[in-house]
């Protein structure tokens, strides 16, 4: 079995087709992580001086370290009235400290005009998932930065996987060696076995490499301090629509779990396609579209059903907080979070490619 596993884990990435695709891919990921580089960092105070580099990393630190602690009204207030009171709260809004945009970003609900002073109840309102666990203010910059860097990218790895793992099975019918495998001592057992594991772990590995670069390159810039902070209490907004309070880390940990059962996920899917179509080009092409159309429909249509199956596809695992903020699912009285049902999504499917693609490539006649 691990001579054939490392045959055709070879066979996945020796082509040429995919050896560009990966060097491309990892080419596309090294300039997005170049265009975050601290160096190109600036930010502007409230007296309207200027800080660029590590010196206005370590002075966003210096805002965090001073609000630091559970989010309440009073620090809101404050936050707002100091970037109201320096006569351009617009521009620090956009250009300001971390912090400054985070709170800017979260309760200034339509123009800066309208700012009045918050009360704990307009807080608790706006984000429900204080009543059980109060936010904590701190650093979130380096953390959502690199969050943001990994979701992107792991979208564009989906398209990387399907074109590897598509051709799996549906290339071997196409060029012939159908009939030479499973007429093999072990063609209709351990190879396909091989073939299936070694798709999966190409998947997975990719995967975990997309999370490791971006993590790397952020936090040797941004440091990991803030991982204690609520990662719903950030600029970006990644996870706004989770019910459940999240630190920086638990975020974190949340997206590389759900990065590999996206990867999962997927590579079942392709392997099942890959297994019923008799060339790889039809393979790509039908693994692909199934792979597209959720991206492309998700929120786009105000039917919650759909919403919420289009979620656990392998788009929603790449966007760990589509999953995790959609809308539990009703069965009676019995409500169902979409992440549990994306997980037993993904068992199921790969207990049905491991036995299907067996039974359909290992089953089909050859002449």
């Amino acid at each position: 079995m691990g001579q054939l596993f490392r045959f055709e884990f070879g066979k996945l990435i020796h082509k040429k087709l995919i050896l560009a695709a990966v060097a491309a891919y990892t080419l596309v990921m090294i300039i997005l992580l170049l265009n975050q580089r601290i160096d190109y960092l600036e930010v502007k105070t409230a007296d309207g001086t200027t800080y660029h580099g590590r010196k206005a990393a370590a002075y966003e630190k210096t805002i965090a370290d001073k609000y630091r602690g559970e989010l309440n009204a009073d620090k809101v207030n404050d936050i707002l009235k100091a970037a109201i009171d320096s006569g351009s709260p617009e521009e620090l809004s956009y250009k300001g400290d971390w912090v400054t945009k985070s709170i800017s970003s979260m309760f200034v609900w339509e123009s800066w005009d309208k700012v009045k002073p918050l009360t704990e109840e307009d807080i608790e309102s706006a984000y429900p998932q204080i009543k059980e666990q109060p936010f904590q203010i701190g650093y979130t910059r380096g953390w959502e930065t690199a969050m943001l860097c990994m979701e992107s990218m792991l979208l564009i790895a989906g398209f990387l996987i399907v074109i590897t793992v598509a051709p799996v099975f549906s290339e071997e019918y196409s060029s012939g060696m159908d009939a030479l495998l499973l007429t093999a001592k072990k063609g209709k057992s351990t190879c396909i076995r091989a073939k299936i594991t070694a798709s999966v772990c190409f998947s997975v590995l990719l995967a975990l490499f997309t999370i490791a670069l971006p993590a790397g390159a952020i936090f040797i810039q941004y440091g990991v301090k803030g991982w204690d902070a609520t990662v719903q209490a950030a600029a970006h907004g990644l996870f706004w629509t989770v019910p459940r309070t999240l630190s920086c880390l638990q975020a974190m940990i949340l997206v590389i779990i759900f990065a590999v059962i996206g990867a999962v996920l997927l590579t079942c899917i392709t392997l099942l396609i890959s297994a019923l179509s008799k060339n790889a080009f039809t393979a790509v092409l039908v693994a692909l579209l199934l792979y597209i159309v959720p991206i492309v429909l998700i929120d786009k249509l105000d039917i919650l059903p759909l919403n919420q199956f289009l979620s656990i596809m392998p788009s929603g695992d790449f966007n760990a907080a589509l999953v995790l903020g959609m809308e539990d699912m009703r069965l009676g009285g019995l409500r169902i979070p979409m992440s549990y049902l994306n997980i037993f999504l993904t068992i199921v499917m790969g207990l049905t490619a491991w036995k299907g693609c067996r039974n359909i490539f290992g089953g089909h006649q050859v002449t």
